[in-house]
C-alpha cells in the first residue's frame, strides 16, 4: 500500500470513527494533497525511510515555507504513519515518534483588558435579533474560553432543560466539560427568548429558514465590532479565549486547571502537565474566579 492510499483511508478514519471538526479534516486534507501526496505518496508506507522526511522538510525549506506550515505538514506525516502502524497493522521501516518537529516560535498571545472588555460589550446594540446573538455569542466565549467552532456548535436542548455546564467534543475530536456562567447563562435565555423558530442550533442566522451560524458568517461582526468599540488590537473570537486563560493564570488557578477547561492536548499548549483533575474541583476553582459573568485579570 503507498501513502496515498494510506492517506485516503486514514481521512475516512479520522472523520468517521475519531469524528474530526470539519476545520480539523480540511486542515489535515490540505497538509497531505499540498505536500505528502506529491513528495511521497507513491512511495510503499512500509518502505518509508528517515531520509525521506529529511528530504521534504529540505523542500518545504528550499520553498521558504513557514515554520508554521511544515510543523503541520509533519504532524499530519506523523499521524499518518501512527494510523498506518496501530490501524491498518503495517509494520514500518520507520518509528513515527523518531520524526522531529519543526520547532516553532513561541506565540504572541494577546488579550483583552478590563477596559476593552468594557467597550466591546457596550459597543454591541441588542435591540436587534443580530446584536443579541452577538452579544450571547461573546459571553459564552469570554465565560467559557471556547473556540469558535466549539460555540457555533452547541444546540439549544440543553440550555432549555437548564444545564449549566456541558461535555463538549473540542480539537482533534477530544471531549471536555464547559462551564457557563450565571451571566452567560442570562444572556442565553434572553437570547432563545427572542428566538421564533425551532432550529436546534443555539446560534443561528437570520435567513428564511434559519440555518446553523458558521465560523464565516461571523468574522464580519467582529470588524465591524473592533471599528465601534475603538478596539487597536485584532479583535476575533480566538481573543475571548486566550483572555480567558489569561486571567485565570492571573488570578492563580493551577495550570492544570487551565489546560482541562481550554481542551489543551500538549504540555507544549499549557506549559505544564498535570494528571488527575476532577470535575468537582474545576467547579469550585471556576466559581471562585467568576466576576460578573466573567472571569477578570487580577487587581
Amino acid at each position: 500500500m503507498n501513502l496515498n492510499q494510506t492517506a485516503s483511508s486514514y481521512l475516512i478514519y479520522i472523520k468517521a470513527e475519531r469524528q474530526y471538526s470539519p476545520e480539523t479534516l480540511v486542515k489535515y486534507t490540505d497538509c497531505l494533497r499540498s505536500w505528502i501526496y506529491p513528495v511521497l505518496g507513491e512511495k510503499q508506507v512500509e518502505h518509508l525511510s528517515r531520509m525521506d522526511t529529511v528530504i521534504l522538510r529540505d523542500l518545504m525549506s528550499k520553498r521558504q515555507m513557514s515554520i508554521s506550515r511544515q510543523y503541520s505538514v509533519v504532524m499530519s506525516l506523523k499521524l499518518l504513519l501512527g494510523f498506518a502502524r496501530d490501524v491498518l497493522r503495517v509494520r514500518l521501516g520507520i518509528d513515527p515518534s523518531e520524526i522531529p518537529l519543526p520547532k516553532r516560535p513561541r506565540p504572541q498571545v494577546e488579550t483583552l483588558t478590563n477596559e476593552e472588555i468594557e467597550k466591546v460589550l457596550d459597543a454591541i446594540q441588542t435591540n436587534t435579533f443580530a446584536g443579541l446573538r452577538l452579544r450571547t455569542l461573546v459571553e459564552v466565549l469570554i465565560s467559557t474560553g471556547m473556540r469558535i467552532s466549539e460555540a457555533l456548535s452547541l444546540d439549544r436542548k440543553p440550555f432549555e432543560q437548564g444545564a449549566r455546564e456541558l461535555d463538549i467534543l473540542g480539537k482533534g475530536g477530544k471531549r471536555r466539560t464547559v462551564f457557563f456562567s450565571e451571566r452567560a447563562l442570562t444572556w442565553i435565555r434572553m437570547f432563545l427568548g427572542r428566538r421564533a423558530d425551532e432550529h436546534p442550533a443555539l446560534f443561528i442566522t437570520t435567513g428564511a429558514p434559519p440555518r446553523r451560524l458558521s465560523r464565516y458568517d461571523i468574522s464580519k461582526y467582529f470588524i465591524d465590532l473592533r471599528r465601534r468599540a475603538g478596539i487597536e488590537k485584532k479583535l476575533t473570537p480566538h481573543i475571548f479565549r486566550h483572555t480567558f486563560c489569561t486571567n485565570l493564570l492571573r488570578n492563580g488557578v493551577d495550570i492544570a486547571f487551565i489546560k482541562q477547561l481550554a481542551g489543551h492536548e500538549s504540555i507544549d499548549t499549557t506549559e505544564r502537565y498535570y494528571l488527575g483533575v476532577d470535575l468537582p474541583a474545576i467547579r469550585e476553582k471556576l466559581a471562585a474566579h467568576f466576576n460578573d459573568g466573567f472571569v477578570r485579570p487580577a487587581a
